[in-house]
């Protein structure tokens, strides 16, 4: 099978898990919202602004070391493996110690013991990390698929039914630990390849990884402040209460997104590590990324922003009302967001881990005064600051990153997401106007949606074929229309 043949194997089975992976998260979130009060999303947006920080040091920043490196032996993987469980088991018992302190910053009492227990999900996933590293660097994305599904399914199932059994705050926690155990014991029995670590530490083995490792740590560590830093700020200003209502449309906002960008995301990073040594490829590679991630979100976010009334209503009810005008501008933040991660692959693909950190670090360190000053409006304003913080750090990434390591030029970067969003622009006022004449908001979210999918892709087929292409060839639809026309 050729790299490419490859590439689109691995990009089928990685959207398989990730629609899957939507469609449970999606229901998940839509049943809980009318099991569990606002104010425990709050406390769980809390938890997890936390863990979301924590969970990076059981890693030590080496699984991406480990994709990009050309030769690894068998004594080093076996050390960091070892060593990531150890430090997995030592952050679980931090966070179960720390728990008070961190709910007394919050001034939340509530949340020391979802914290708690939600740090045992440190030690469960470093448990199984190495294995699902190693199956992304040989594009076993169709046995990573398997345990991914697998584990999904599960963790649902138990959420969902912990809170019809009134468990509160706590099935998001059950949630949480259950899909990381569940995640690597999944790995270890379908995507391992034959791997197994022997009891063998030898630290000199795995310190050149792990110094590559800590550029990577560094980096993402700023990532996750620059993710987490308006929960952190605004359950410090406005409550729990309030970053319940403004934390649901924001995670379906990053579902989103986490969603769509991993499926070309992670087989990117692959691909530019093959990739590295020949820029004029690479350029083309990273332009067709920005282009399918540009193409496939902004559509999805644009329905969002324009029937954000709508989707609240049909997807979470009316008592969560005070959130759609939060979603629609989060929608807008989504949408210039999710071109940045195209980025970390750029990155990670061409072992920039230096440029990578200090493009991070200077994110974190303007994004937190954004958030800040935005946050003294309230969840809006943060909401806002967010959004006009994005949309200027896109034009900002091409003299820094882009173009000194593709060397694209800036009309040739801009035009990749420029096009798809004039499209999405023009689909979304049509589909405004086709949903008009009707008032009950499931009608109007059904004919707005259906009616500019419709006309968006009729517009990419004259105006973005690239893109209608790549996704025909993806799901080998263009073999069937060949063979029609033959």
């Amino acid at each position: 099978m050729s790299k490419t043949e490859q590439a689109f194997s691995a990009i089928r089975w990685n959207s398989l898990i990730t629609f899957t992976r939507v469609i449970l998260q999606t229901l998940q979130l839509l049943v809980l919202t009318r099991l569990i009060e606002p104010a425990d999303f709050g406390v769980m947006a809390m938890v997890l602004s936390v863990t979301a920080f924590i969970q990076f040091f059981a890693d030590l920043g080496v699984s991406t070391t480990i994709i990009y490196s050309q030769n690894i032996s068998k004594q080093a993987l076996s050390t960091l493996y070892w060593l990531n469980v150890g430090t997995g088991a030592l952050l679980s018992v931090l966070v179960w110690f720390l728990s008070d302190t961190v709910a007394d910053f919050y001034k939340t009492p509530a949340l020391a013991w979802p914290l708690a227990l939600a740090g045992l999900s440190f030690f469960f996933l470093s448990l199984g990390q190495q294995y699902k590293v190693l199956g992304e660097k040989r594009l076993a994305f169709k046995e990573i698929s398997i345990s991914e599904l697998s584990s999904a399914l599960l963790s649902t199932s138990l959420t969902i039914g912990a809170a019809f059994f009134g468990f509160g705050v706590y099935s998001l926690v059950i949630g949480v630990v259950s899909l990381a155990l569940f995640n690597s014991l999944f790995y270890f029995l379908f995507a391992r390849g034959g791997w197994l670590p022997s009891l063998t530490f030898k630290f000199r083995e795995a310190l050149p990884y792990m110094k590559g490792g800590m550029y990577l740590l560094g980096t993402t560590l700023s990532n996750t402040l620059t993710v987490q830093a308006d929960i952190i700020i605004l359950g410090r200003l406005v409550g729990e209460t309030a970053l319940g209502f403004y934390s649901v449309p924001r995670e379906l906002s990053l579902k989103l997104m986490y969603a769509t960008n991993p499926i070309i995301t992670r087989v990117g990073t692959a691909i530019m590590a093959n990739a590295q040594n020949d820029k004029t490829l690479l350029r083309r590679i990273y332009l067709s990324t920005i282009l399918m991630t540009s193409s496939v979100n902004f559509p999805i976010y644009g329905a969002m922003a324009i029937f954000r009334h709508e989707t609240i209503d049909v997807v979470f009810g009316a008592r969560w009302a005070a959130s759609a005008d939060l979603l629609g501008v989060l929608a807008v933040w989504g949408m210039f967001r999710s071109l940045g991660s195209p980025v970390g692959s750029l990155f990670y693909g061409t072992g920039q881990v230096r440029m990578a950190l200090a493009q991070s670090l200077l994110v974190a360190l303007l994004i937190v005064p954004t958030i800040y000053i935005g946050g003294h409006w309230g969840t809006i304003g943060a909401a806002t600051a967010l959004a006009a913080f994005y949309f200027c750090f896109i034009f900002a990434l091409w003299p820094f990153v882009i173009k000194p390591l593709t060397g694209a030029g800036l009309w040739e970067y801009t035009r990749q997401w420029l096009v798809p969003l004039i499209l999405v622009a023009i689909a979304s006022a049509l589909a405004l106007v086709a949903a008009s004449p009707f008032e009950l908001s499931l009608v109007r979210l059904v004919v707005g949606v259906a009616t500019g999918g419709i006309i968006y892709l009729g517009l990419s087929w004259f105006f973005n074929r690239e893109w209608c292409n790549a996704i025909l060839r993806l799901t080998g639809l263009n073999k069937r229309l060949f063979a029609r026309q033959a």
